[in-house]
C-alpha cells in the first residue's frame, strides 16, 4: 500500500521513468528464469544420462569381479554352459487357454473360442476315426427308446509324427577269384571290395544324422546336450562327445565349399562387414575369460545372399584386412575405426548406427511437452524422413524398373535430387545446435554424425550401396541370440568349424534353401567328390542354380497357389 501511495504522488514523468525501469527489471528476470529453466532441464538429462553410465559400469564390474574370483579350469568348465554343451535347464512355459464365460440375464453362456487361421492341408492325407457310441448315451432322453447314428460331425487336428530312426545296413559286394587259386601256391583266392566312399568309414553316423545334429544345433538353436536328451526320449544313445566329434570332423568336407564361398563373396564391388564377441577357453597365449570375435561378412541386399561368418582371437583391423584381401570396393560397416585397415576400400558407414545414438538420447529426457519439443525430438525426426524417403526410393525404382543398372541409376539421382539436400540440412542443423547443447549423450550423436559425415554420406552417391549395416545385424542375430544361452567355445578349432557351419546355415536360409536338406545333400555327394574339383564343388554352393528341387523350401505364397491349383484342377 505505501508503493501504491507513493505512486500516487508521482508526477507523470516520474511514473513513466519507473515503469520503464521495472519492465526493464521484468525483461531481465523473466530471461533469467527462462536460462535457469533450460538449464534445469539440461542438468536433470546429463543426471539421466550419468546415471545411466553408471548403472552401466557398476553392472561391468560386478561381471569382472565375479570372474576374477572363479576358477578358470573348473567352476568356468563344469557350471557354464558351452556352445558344444549347454547344462542350463530351461523350464518350459504352458500357456494354458482358459474358457471364457459371459453372463446373460439367468443362465451362463459359454463363448466360442475364435477359429485358428492357417493355411488349407487338403493336400495332407486324410485319416479318419469314429468314435464309438458310450453304452448309455444311445438312450433318447424324451423317450427312452434307442437312437440310430444319422449323420457325423468332424473335428480335423493336424497331427505330426516325431522323428523316426532305423539303421541302414549298406552291403558291400566282396569279389572273389577262384582262377588264382591254380596260380598261387596255398591254392588261396584273390578278394577285392567294391570301391565305397561313406561319410565317416569308421562311424555310425549317416549323412542324415549329420545335417539333422547341425540344422537343429545351428538353424534351431538346440544345445548338444537338449539334443541328447531329445534323442533320448527316441531311445537312441547318442552322446554329446560322439556328436560334438562328428560336427568337428565335419570341418574337412566343408572347408573347401566355405573357400568358393569366399572366393564369390570377394567379387562383388559392395559388401558389408561386422562383429560380435564370443569366448574360446582353450586359446594359446590368452587366458581363458578373455574375449575373442566372430566376424561377419555379407554380400548387398541385390546380390546373391552370401553370409560368412569368420572368427578371431581378436578384434584387431588387421584379422579384417587379412580376410578381405583381394576385396577391392566399397565396405559397410558401422564407424569402428579397426576396418579403415582394409586396403582398397571406401568406407560407408551405417546410417541406424547414427539414428540410434539420437534415440538413446532421446530416451535419457525427462518426459513432457519439453521432450516433444528438444532437439533429440528433432533430429530424429529429420533422420526418420531421410530414411522414410529412401526407402520409398527403393521401392519405386524396383517397381518401375526390372533391370538393375536402370535401378541404380534411377536410385541415385532421387537420392541426390531428393536426399542429399535433406541429408545437407540435417548437417548444417547439426552444426548450428553443437555448440548450444549440454546433454552429454546428445552431444555424443551429434559429434559422431559430423565426424563421421562423409562415411555416412557416401551412399548417395550410389544407388547400389545401402543406407544402413542392418543386413549384417540381421545376419549376426542367430548367433547371438543362441550365445546367450552357451556362453564360450572350449576350443580354437570349435569356433572355427562353428564359423563354417554358420556360414552354410545362414545363407542357405537367406536362399531359400532348407538347411536340414542341403546338409543332407551335401554329405551325401561330397565323400564321392573330388574336394580339389572347383567346378565340381561350385555345383554345390548353397545359391547354386544346379541343387536338386527337393532341398529349396517354398514359401507360404508359394504354398497356396499350389494348393488353388490343385482345388481348380479337381
Amino acid at each position: 500500500m505505501a508503493k501504491i501511495r507513493v505512486a500516487e504522488e508521482m508526477t507523470n514523468e516520474q511514473l513513466l521513468k519507473e515503469f520503464l525501469r521495472m519492465r526493464d527489471e521484468l525483461d531481465s528476470l523473466s530471461k533469467k528464469y527462462d536460462s535457469l529453466a533450460k538449464e534445469h532441464y539440461d542438468l536433470k538429462a546429463n543426471y539421466n544420462d550419468l546415471k545411466f553410465q553408471y548403472d552401466y559400469i557398476e553392472a561391468k564390474y560386478k561381471q569382472i569381479i565375479a570372474t576374477k574370483y572363479q576358477t578358470q579350469r573348473n567352476t568356468v568348465v563344469i557350471d557354464m554352459p558351452t556352445l558344444f554343451d549347454d547344462l542350463e535347464e530351461e523350464t518350459l512355459k504352458l500357456e494354458q487357454e482358459q474358457c471364457e464365460f459371459a453372463e446373460v440375464e439367468s443362465y451362463t453362456k459359454r463363448k466360442k473360442a475364435p477359429k485358428e487361421k492357417h493355411v488349407s492341408y487338403d493336400h495332407l492325407e486324410r485319416k479318419v476315426e469314429t468314435l464309438p457310441v458310450p453304452e448309455g448315451e444311445d438312450i433318447c432322453p424324451e423317450c427312452g427308446a434307442v437312437m440310430h447314428i444319422k449323420m457325423y460331425e468332424e473335428k480335423e487336428e493336424l497331427v505330426v509324427i516325431p522323428s523316426q530312426a532305423y539303421v541302414r545296413v549298406t552291403r558291400i559286394p566282396v569279389l572273389e577269384c577262384v582262377e588264382c587259386q591254380a596260380i598261387h601256391e596255398d591254392g588261396s583266392s584273390t578278394y577285392r571290395t567294391v570301391s565305397h566312399s561313406f561319410l565317416y568309414e569308421r562311424s555310425m553316423c549317416s549323412p542324415e544324422l549329420l545335417a539333422y545334429i547341425m540344422d537343429m544345433r545351428y538353424s534351431a538353436g538346440l544345445p548338444l546336450y537338449a539334443l541328447e536328451k531329445h534323442f533320448m526320449k527316441m531311445s537312441l544313445e547318442i552322446s554329446r562327445q560322439n556328436m560334438c566329434n562328428w560336427v568337428l570332423h565335419s570341418g574337412k568336407y566343408l572347408q573347401p565349399v566355405y573357400d568358393l564361398m569366399k572366393e564369390d563373396f570377394l567379387t562383388y564391388p559392395i559388401n558389408h562387414a561386422d562383429e560380435t564377441p564370443t569366448q574360446v577357453l582353450n586359446e594359446e597365449g590368452k587366458p581363458a575369460t578373455s574375449t575373442s570375435y566372430m566376424f561377419v561378412y555379407h554380400t548387398p541386399k541385390w546380390a546373391k545372399p552370401i553370409v560368412l561368418y569368420d572368427y578371431q582371437d581378436s578384434r584387431s583391423g588387421d584379422r579384417a584386412k587379412e580376410f578381405l584381401k583381394g576385396f577391392e570396393g566399397v565396405l559397410c560397416t558401422d564407424a569402428y575405426s579397426g576396418y579403415n585397415k582394409v586396403e582398397n576400400v571406401q568406407r560407408s558407414l551405417c546410417n541406424v548406427h547414427a539414428l540410434r545414438k539420437f534415440k538413446d538420447a532421446y530416451k535419457l529426457l525427462p518426459k513432457g511437452k519439453a521432450r516433444q519439443k528438444s532437439e533429440e525430438a528433432e533430429a530424429i525426426r529429420r533422420y526418420q524422413e531421410i530414411f522414410n524417403l529412401n526407402n520409398k526410393t527403393e521401392e519405386r525404382a524396383a517397381q518401375k524398373y526390372s533391370d538393375q543398372d536402370k535401378r541404380f541409376e534411377y536410385i541415385t539421382k532421387v537420392r541426390q535430387r531428393d536426399i542429399k539436400p535433406r541429408f545437407d540440412s540435417l548437417l548444417s542443423w547439426l552444426e548450428s545446435i553443437e555448440p548450444k547443447i549440454g546433454r552429454y549423450t546428445m552431444k555424443n550423436a551429434i559429434n559422431y554424425v559430423l565426424n563421421n559425415r562423409a562415411g555416412l554420406a557416401l551412399f548417395l552417391e550410389d544407388g547400389r550401396i545401402d543406407m544402413s549395416d542392418s543386413i549384417t545385424e540381421r545376419a549376426i542375430r542367430p548367433f547371438a541370440v543362441f550365445r546367450n544361452r552357451c556362453k564360450f567355445y572350449v576350443s580354437t578349432t570349435g569356433a572355427d568349424v562353428s564359423a563354417k557351419i554358420y556360414s552354410i546355415v545362414i545363407t542357405c536360409e537367406e536362399n531359400g534353401i532348407n538347411p536340414y536338406m542341403y546338409l543332407m545333400y551335401l554329405f551325401e555327394t561330397l565323400p564321392h567328390t573330388d574336394l580339389t574339383d572347383k567346378e565340381a564343388l561350385r555345383k554345390l554352393l548353397p545359391y547354386s542354380d544346379q541343387l536338386p528341387s527337393y532341398v529349396r523350401m517354398m514359401s507360404k505364397k508359394e504354398v497356396r497357389q499350389i494348393l488353388e491349383e490343385e482345388k481348380k484342377s479337381q
